[in-house]
């Protein structure tokens, strides 16, 4: 995702904290969460709602910092996937394998882990704030920004595709028998996506104009991405889950596939170039949803109790 769609993103999931938790669900069964485990997350989730509310002014920053300041992005952006329907006989190039079918080559990133670990290093700032007062709020509420960034960029399906990281000459770490696309491709769809945003945002008042080609007008795509606390509808597709099991790295692998099967449906395996434009509206939308839904449930995991 590009610069304005993570804060886009980062603000709705302030905005839906406390409505979207009144859909909670379990993630093991997909069946809504008991009414006073609802009452108890939306409790929390209203005071975090209310801090992160007093530290919007840094979003813009901190939702960007991972690619502008962190800059790793070769290691903890993506989580690159493959299956034997891609590229035939190439499970010997596989370092992990998730689920018995989906493998990650050396270097496919490591998004679900960075997740995971920072998520663990701020319930732990959170415990020390509380202990000796070292950690500031401020510092604080900045990695709940900060690691959106993150969470958000696994519903990407270029991110979870190894289709999408052709090999070098001399790459010898990734399979070559099957069909790749090209990073031009990466770029143009998340380009759809901030000028589906900038015009939403900017009216919203989420984004400043600072330049002239901020005056855009709302593209084809730009109601897909639309979400408004106060719509029946848009708030219907805000669904955040319990995590089972407390695994969160587990649950940030599941959801880096649900990206890989999208990626499979996008850029058919024949002929990935030919992506499927017809879907891409309907996808936008889930995928939209998904973030949002998927920024509160990991928030709220950390806020709570774990």
């Amino acid at each position: 995702m590009k610069h304005n769609t993570h804060i886009y993103l980062a603000a709705k999931g302030i905005e839906f904290l406390y409505e979207g938790l009144d859909n909670l669900h379990y993630a093991a069964s997909d069946r809504k969460a008991a009414s006073a485990t609802i009452t108890k997350r939306r409790r929390e989730g209203k005071i975090l709602q209310r801090m992160l509310m007093h530290y919007e002014d840094v979003i813009s920053e901190a939702t960007w910092a991972p690619d502008d300041i962190l800059n790793d992005k070769a290691q903890y952006h993506t989580f690159k996937l493959y299956t034997e329907k891609e590229f035939p006989n190439s499970v010997r190039y596989a370092r992990e394998t998730h689920q018995g079918k989906y493998y990650r080559v050396a270097g496919g990133g490591g998004l679900p882990y960075k997740v995971d670990h920072l998520a663990r290093v701020l319930s732990d700032m959170d415990k020390l704030r509380k202990y000796n007062d070292r950690c500031s709020m401020n510092q604080i509420m900045y990695q709940y920004l900060l690691i959106s960034h993150y969470i958000v960029d696994a519903h990407v399906p270029m991110h979870c595709d190894l289709r999408d990281d052709p090999p070098s000459a001399t790459d010898t770490k990734k399979p070559r028998n099957g069909h790749y696309y090209s990073n031009e491709l990466h770029g143009e769809i998340e380009q759809l996506w901030e000028d589906a945003v900038k015009p939403v945002a900017i009216e919203e008042g989420i984004i400043k104009t600072k330049r002239k080609e901020d005056d855009s007008k709302p593209t084809d795509l730009s109601e897909q991405i639309q979400f408004n606390v106060i719509n029946d509808e848009h708030r219907g597709k805000i669904r955040p889950y319990v995590i089972p099991d407390n695994d969160l790295m587990r649950y940030m692998i599941d959801l880096c596939i649900q990206s890989k099967e999208r990626a499979l449906l996008l850029f058919p395996i024949a002929a990935p170039l030919k992506w499927n434009k017809s879907l891409f509206p309907k996808m936008t939308r889930e995928i939209f949803a998904q973030a949002i839904s998927n920024l509160i449930t990991v928030w709220i995991w950390i806020w709570g109790e774990q």
